[in-house]
């Protein structure tokens, strides 16, 4: 009779003078030494890590087989961790575990060896370290507040750090309002420091019906370094009336402390909204002005100039074709094998939606790149029948509509993606680039048809009427001439009038009479050296004649007009102190978004926050994951 057979073997292999464990992941560290047959050190690994024990063995001989072994406590209740081993073990496919061996449900219990007693151990301060690096987890990643309880996650952490005791829900909670506290104070001390916030604001509905109202703040600090933080996202459970939006505004600039440093608010073109903002100018000391986002009214512009006959008819049966391709899972797969047999990306063609920017424009343009392979693809009787290829058909004369609809679109696509960039875009860009816009791309060309000069003349119409480009004597001067002045990239007003410029620089000396400055701010803001003292006691009262107004105005405009891919806020920066008034000017007016997109952006995050599975969140909770994103880089 030959020599039995180790029960070891159930659940290891061997090869050469190896053994590997079968339970294990087969990597590097899955490995031990089995030389002259002795099964010791495996033994010891499926009873540390795998709670495999001999079978029919008692609780008696199993603690006197592993010598190097002590027991310290349990962590983890028994049914959390039964179901941890259960899913452990469906995880592994690569053997069949014998019924007949006594296999002891795993629990989580921390154990000292012989080789690593202090590693093994978890500090309360370690513990808490991981405790707040999951909240900030949790935090930027837009992970549910359940997540530190599932199953997924008990495994990862009794791989990376066995002996951490998991925290609860209502712990994790109070590390997140730590963290929001943390990040208020932060936006408060720079809200503080600064003599001007610019707001945006939105309202949105969640999935579960509950509507919000979102407000960000904007600034620019004293290194001219943009700022821009989101204050709240809010349940608004009143009606959306241009009263209750005000209130909404009010208490949110009242709780951050910033009621009289609010200069202006960027809101869409909603009448609710724009009224909203001349109720608090007129509860406020200072006006407030109200600046439209001019992405949206943009595409407002352009949404009018679509509805031409024609236009919407070759919109209309362009959705239908995309929509085709979208639910026939056999004309996409043609498609996308077309387009790698010619080496092009392969792209699904893209549906238009109302509520995107730019999504008829990108709609088109993926058509027209692939129209040889759709016409391909429609005229395979394989993959499309002749009733579906007739139904979508796109003749040519629509062709050559689609192109020069693409053609015109392409400017307004760049212009919306650069003013809701992620970069601070000032709105004192808006007036300067539409000018390029119509002058450049928009002029009348002797070979437009119908429907083209019909976009061109609408769109131009209403960009003028919906921004003012048009000057009459009952214009006043706006916000965005007087940023555009401010700019160094436009002061020369080259895209105004001629008889306008002059009614814009008064309106700037106006404004620069009002503002009160001590002399810290008007002089230099160095300290003056012995000779400079000197001459100034020679001097006397003459000196300060260097720095008066007109002067500083008249150098201002003497100063070279700076290129338009250059940074505004560096060129600010190294002479402020050479225009100190207008420096404080600029700084109020560059601060300005083009766009109200942050607070838009909001709404995003929020989406993904309430989504499907987490409808019933409680809006409190909403308004806490939210804040905590969209501020993410003030985490401590």
């Amino acid at each position: 009779m030959g020599k039995k057979r180790s029960w070891v073997w159930e659940y290891a292999k061997r090869k050469g003078d190896k053994a590997y464990c079968q339970l294990c992941d087969e990597d590097e560290n899955n490995e031990y030494s089995c030389v002259g047959g002795t099964t010791g050190s495996i033994i010891r690994h499926l009873k540390i890590i795998h709670k495999v024990y001999q079978p029919e063995t008692s609780t008696s001989k199993r603690l006197s087989s592993s010598n190097n072994l002590e027991e310290i406590d349990t962590l983890q209740d028994t049914d959390s961790l039964t179901n941890s081993q259960s899913s452990s073990s469906s995880s592994n496919n690569s053997f069949t575990q014998p019924s007949q061996h006594n296999i002891i449900p795993r629990k989580r219990r921390r154990f000292l060896t012989h080789d690593n007693d202090t590693d093994r151990k978890c500090s309360p301060e370690r513990t808490e370290t991981i405790h707040k690096a999951l909240a900030k987890l949790i935090s930027m990643n837009q992970l549910p507040l359940s997540f530190c309880s599932s199953p997924g996650f008990y495994q990862f952490m009794a791989v990376v750090e066995p002996n951490y005791k998991i925290i609860k829900e209502e712990a994790l909670k109070k590390r997140l309002h730590f963290f929001k506290s943390s990040i208020e104070e932060k936006i408060r001390s720079d809200l503080k420091a600064v003599q001007s916030v610019v707001c945006t604001s939105d309202c949105w509905s969640s999935l579960a019906q509950n509507s919000y109202i979102t407000i960000t703040a904007h600034a620019l600090n004293n290194d001219w370094s943009p700022m821009s933080f989101t204050l709240t996202t809010q349940e608004m459970e009143e009606r959306h009336t241009a009263l209750n939006i005000a209130d909404k505004l009010e208490n949110v600039f009242s709780n951050w402390e910033i009621k009289d440093k609010v200069t202006t608010v960027i809101t869409d073109n909603a009448k609710n909204v724009v009224n909203a903002v001349q109720l608090v100018s007129n509860t406020t000391n200072d006006n407030i002005s109200d600046v439209t986002c001019a992405a949206h009214s943009l595409q407002l512009s352009i949404n009018k100039a679509l509805r031409e006959d024609s236009i919407s008819e070759i919109l209309d049966q362009s959705s239908k074709l995309v929509g085709h391709f979208k639910h026939s899972n056999l004309a996409k797969q043609s498609l996308l094998n077309k387009q790698k047999q010619l080496g092009m990306p392969e792209t699904s063609l893209l549906q238009s939606c109302k509520t995107r920017w730019n999504s008829i424009f990108l709609m088109l343009e993926h058509i027209f790149k692939n129209r040889c392979l759709i016409s391909a693809v429609m005229a395979d009787r394989s993959v499309t029948s002749t009733h579906i290829a007739q139904k979508f058909e796109i003749s040519e004369h629509q062709w050559l509509k689609i192109e020069a609809l693409v053609f015109l679109l392409k400017p307004f696509q760049v212009i919306t993606s650069f003013l809701c960039g992620e970069k601070h875009s000032p709105t004192s860009m808006v007036r300067p680039l539409l000018k390029k816009l119509l002058d450049n791309h928009l002029k009348p060309q002797d070979n437009d048809d119908q429907s083209i000069t019909y976009f061109k003349q609408t769109i131009i119409f209403d960009i003028k009427e919906r921004f003012n480009l048009e000057w009459d004597s009952k214009s006043r001067v706006s916000v965005r001439q007087i940023a555009s002045f401010l700019d160094p990239r436009y002061k020369n007003l080259d895209h105004e009038p001629l008889f306008e410029r002059e009614n814009i620089r008064s309106s700037v000396i106006n404004l620069l009479n009002n503002i009160e400055t001590d002399a810290h701010n008007v002089n230099t803001r160095c300290e003056p050296s012995l000779q400079q003292s000197a001459l100034e006691f020679l001097y006397g009262d003459d000196v300060t004649e260097v720095n008066n107004l007109t002067t500083e105005f008249q150098n201002y405009l003497a100063e070279p007009q700076l290129k338009f891919h250059l940074n505004p806020f560096d060129w600010w920066k190294s002479r402020e102190n050479k225009f100190p008034r207008i420096g404080i000017l600029a700084k109020k007016y560059l601060s300005i978004p083009a766009t109200s997109v942050s607070s838009e952006r909001c709404f995003s995050t929020a989406g993904n926050v309430v989504n499907s599975k987490r409808t019933s969140l409680l809006t409190k909770n909403v308004n806490l994951l939210v804040f905590l994103y969209q501020n993410r880089n003030l985490i401590p």
